[in-house]
Parts: structure tokens; C-alpha cells; sequence
């Protein structure tokens, strides 16, 4: 059962072929399952009906379909359940087989039945921006979500990729993984997000390299 408050533990589940199935075809199945694919998920949805958007994903074989409603027994071998449907009774049904059967259960409209909360995610490029209420209030996460979206533009994204490989660089340097911690804390201020923000790119970039170098370690980025 989900616990709310300070007793959540934030993760980012690697669902790559892991089996997922989502009780249920309407819009709300439709924005849980785009994200699951995009996530890498084997997705299975059992619902008689489903949205143009999930027929379509159905007809290119992005997702499997059982064209039924929810009876006992068909979610068994699933990683994760989503119930999904517009019947309270039919979604907790099917979030107390699943949970038997071992999966961890979402309950989109009813975060006390749940093992898990869906937050409001943002991606740019490999960072991800989530927000969360611990189901408390969802119409407050999409603001918050709606928010993230204007303030952390794809430069974030970019800003990432470059730090990734100036990492792998000062990696080949040979110092020691504590020299280069303490050096990303020397580096990466918070004056380097307000360049970010403001999309002043180059100039964060230079002034990463720049620190670096008075640092006294040369990365192959650093004559750039």
C-alpha cells in the first residue's frame, strides 16, 4: 500500500522489457502507456475498447492488446499493473490480484491503493525533471509540471551531454575520483544554472572549461 508523506522513496525504474500491463483503453490508459512505451515497457492492455491513439500503437505492434474486460487471472507474471479503467470497483479488483501476484500496483484514481505514485516528469535530453504531490493533488502536479516545461528549456539538455563528456575526459586525466568530485563542487555553481537558464550556453561552457584548467587538469575540450 502506498504511504504517503516522508515514508515515499523516489526512484527511476529501468522497465526496459519488463512486462507492464494497464487495466483499461481511455485517455487516462492512453498517457500512462505512451509513457511506458517511450520507457522501453512490454506493454499489454486489457480493455474491449481503446482510444484511435492505442489502436494505432496496436496495428504497428508497439503494444499487445487482450480485447476484453478485466476478469481474475489475467495479470499474472506482470511487473507493474496500472488500473486505469473508469470503474472504482473493476480497478480494485484488479490492483489486489496483481499486488498478489506480485506486481507493483498504480491505481490512477486512487493513490491509497497504490505501491507507487506516477509524478509529473520533464525530459531534457538525459535530465529528468519529476514532480510529485504523493497523490494529493494532481491538478497541482500539472501546474507545477506546466511550470518545469517553461523554465527548463532543451538547453539543460545540452548543457548535460557536454558535462558527460567532459567527465569521461577528466576521467582518462588518471587523478583520483575524489580530486574530481571536489572539483565538479568547485566548478558547477549556482551561477552556472543562471547562464543555463538565461541560454547563455557558450559562456557556461567556457567558464566550466576555464575553471577547470586553473584547476590545473586538461581535458581534449579545453584548447576549444
Amino acid at each position: 500500500m502506498l504511504c504517503f508523506g516522508d515514508n515515499m522513496y523516489p526512484i527511476n525504474l529501468v522497465l526496459t522489457n519488463r512486462r507492464c500491463a494497464v487495466v483499461g483503453g481511455g485517455e487516462v490508459a492512453t498517457r500512462k502507456i505512451l509513457r511506458l512505451v517511450e520507457a522501453g515497457a512490454d506493454v499489454t492492455i486489457i480493455a474491449p475498447t481503446l482510444t484511435e491513439k492505442l489502436t494505432d500503437m496496436v496495428k504497428v505492434n508497439k503494444v499487445s492488446w487482450n480485447k476484453t474486460t478485466y476478469s481474475k487471472g489475467l495479470l499474472q507474471d506482470f511487473f507493474c499493473v496500472f488500473c486505469a479503467t473508469d470503474d472504482a470497483v473493476v480497478n480494485r479488483q484488479a490492483a489486489a490480484e496483481a499486488r498478489a501476484a506480485g506486481a507493483l500496483v498504480n491505481v490512477a484514481s486512487a493513490p491509497e491503493l497504490c505501491d507507487f505514485t506516477v509524478p509529473g516528469v520533464v525530459k531534457r535530453g538525459s535530465v529528468t525533471f519529476a514532480v510529485s504531490s504523493d497523490g494529493a493533488s494532481p491538478a497541482f502536479v500539472r501546474l507545477l509540471r506546466k511550470d518545469l516545461e517553461r523554465r527548463y528549456h532543451e538547453g539543460f539538455g545540452e548543457m548535460a551531454e557536454f558535462l558527460q563528456n567532459l567527465r569521461q575526459e577528466l576521467i582518462k586525466s588518471g587523478d583520483s575520483s575524489r580530486t574530481r568530485e571536489l572539483l565538479w563542487k568547485q566548478v558547477l555553481k549556482e551561477d552556472i544554472i543562471q547562464l543555463i537558464l538565461d541560454k547563455d550556453l557558450k559562456r557556461a561552457k567556457n567558464e566550466i572549461r576555464n575553471s577547470i584548467n586553473c584547476a590545473g587538469i586538461k581535458s581534449s575540450d579545453s584548447t576549444r
